[in-house]
């Protein structure tokens, strides 16, 4: 176990490979022979974020009851407690880490069995600091890889539109900006945080935006679709579920909070969950821990939580179809997002930057914008908001130029501002006066140059 030059060499290169991976892990290592605890410490804890050791596997317990570790290097034979016969009972009440398993003896018997108890890998004493570095690097990238794999299907999903345009919100209004204010404020503390808005409205893309200038930012950003969850799949997807020994034909499930280790859970749509899957996350957010299906160990919860509603929540705990406590538990930072038909200085912006991000997809030039349809763009009350207009943006792609969008308004008209009842006013009579500025003040009884400044701070 002492190294040399050559051993150097090979672990520098080792710790360049899995250096990332190797700068957020927590190990655990558990073995009854001091000196080798001590040289698994020391070879590790420059490498690793946390490295921690016990003597015997009831130590071992009673820290994966309170801590949460990527991997355990685990002897296996010890006084009171073989390392095979601990692991297996750890992932039949709930352990989700990756095991290095170490011993003097080898043999195939053992190696099965290792493979039968959920081991990772397989180390023979006596063995250098680069192998141990190697095997753990290669246990933290194959866990990497499903958490990767798992988190991919999650963002599939989401929709395409949070996988295109999931690093901004797009505009310049005072709108957007106090919204991007109120966001930079929120990711600055771990707060779990309700954001609030309008189908199409970029819920979404809000959340993504505050998980990344947060400092999680650099851990996982898990999605999770709230409507038509049953209670048992909730708590499936959000807690995941330990392999039945017994039954074959279970088998155990990252879920979500564990993928999510460390960064950020989105539920979209929370004011759909059931009343039995409110109190899932009641319990979970007022305790702090969860218990995987089948699982015996409860697990602390490592990750921040954001909801997306589509409607008040205050108004759902009102009529009764939303717990209060929950209400509280998740509203300690709101978010409200403006819809497009408030900020409808941003339209232009927004047919500019769809315009490029799927010009650069789909290969084609984006159609030219007259003005005459600019002001249909913009007297437009954008009923599906900035999903809406992408899908227009996209349209006119296909076919080659924009097409006027419908006058439909919806509900949520009579919640507008003056000066959007006002925008949209004017312009309507200034489509229908053919664009003529001089008619259009002529018919609203005002003066030319209030239509002028009224057109120059819409950007026409």
């Amino acid at each position: 176990m002492t190294g040399t030059a050559t051993d150097t060499n090979a672990m520098s290169a080792l710790t360049e490979e899995f250096d990332q991976d190797l700068a957020q892990a927590r190990v655990l290592v558990v073995d009854d022979e001091p000196g080798m605890r001590n040289f698994l410490i020391k070879a590790l804890r420059d490498h690793c974020a946390k490295v921690e050791a016990c003597a015997d596997t009831a130590e071992a317990s009673s820290k994966l009851d309170q801590e949460v570790y990527d991997v355990i290097i685990l002897d296996n034979i010890m006084p009171k407690q073989t390392g095979l016969d601990w692991l297996t009972e750890q992932k039949r009440i709930g352990l989700f880490a990756d095991a290095i398993l170490i011993t003097a003896f080898a043999d195939l018997e053992t190696a099965i069995a290792a493979i039968r108890a959920g081991a990772s890998d397989f180390l023979l004493k006596p063995f250098r600091s680069n192998q141990v570095l190697n095997a753990l690097g290669h246990s933290l990238a194959r866990s990497r890889l499903r958490r990767q794999n798992s988190i991919l299907r999650y963002e599939l999903e989401a929709g395409k539109d949070l996988l295109r345009h999931r690093d901004a919100l797009i505009g310049s209004s005072d709108v957007i900006q106090e919204v991007r204010n109120a966001i930079s404020r929120a990711a600055k503390t771990p707060a779990h945080v309700v954001i609030r808005g309008e189908p199409g409205s970029g819920k979404q893309i809000a959340a993504r935006m505050l998980h990344s200038l947060s400092a999680q930012a650099d851990k996982p950003f898990v999605w999770l679709q709230a409507f038509g969850m049953t209670e048992e799949t909730f708590q499936a997807r959000l807690f995941g579920r330990v392999e039945d020994f017994s039954n074959g034909s279970v088998m155990g499930e990252d879920g979500i909070l564990i993928n999510a280790a460390g960064g950020t859970v989105f539920l979209e749509d929370v004011e759909m969950l059931t009343p039995a899957c409110q109190n899932i996350l009641t319990e979970l957010l007022s305790t702090g821990r969860f218990r995987p299906l089948g699982a015996e160990r409860s697990l602390r919860l490592d990750a921040r939580v954001i909801a997306s509603t589509t409607r008040p929540l205050q108004q759902a705990v009102e009529e009764g179809s939303f717990r209060a406590d929950l209400y509280y538990l998740l509203n300690v930072g709101a978010i409200n997002l403006a819809p497009l038909r408030e900020r409808s200085e941003d339209v232009m912006e927004l047919i500019t930057f769809f315009g490029e991000k799927l010009s650069q997809q789909m290969g084609v030039k984006p159609p030219s914008l007259d003005p005459a349809m600019r002001r249909r763009f913009l007297a437009h009350s954008w009923p599906g908001n900035v999903m809406e207009l992408r899908n227009t943006v996209e349209r006119a792609m296909i076919v080659g130029r924009y097409q006027a969008p419908s006058d439909q308004r919806d509900d949520n008209i009579d919640t507008e501002t003056l000066a959007a009842v006002e925008q949209r006013h004017i312009l309507s009579v200034l489509e229908a006066c053919g664009g003529n500025r001089a008619e259009a003040a002529r018919r609203l009884g005002v003066a030319r140059k209030t239509i002028d400044r009224k057109c120059q701070s819409w950007g026409l």
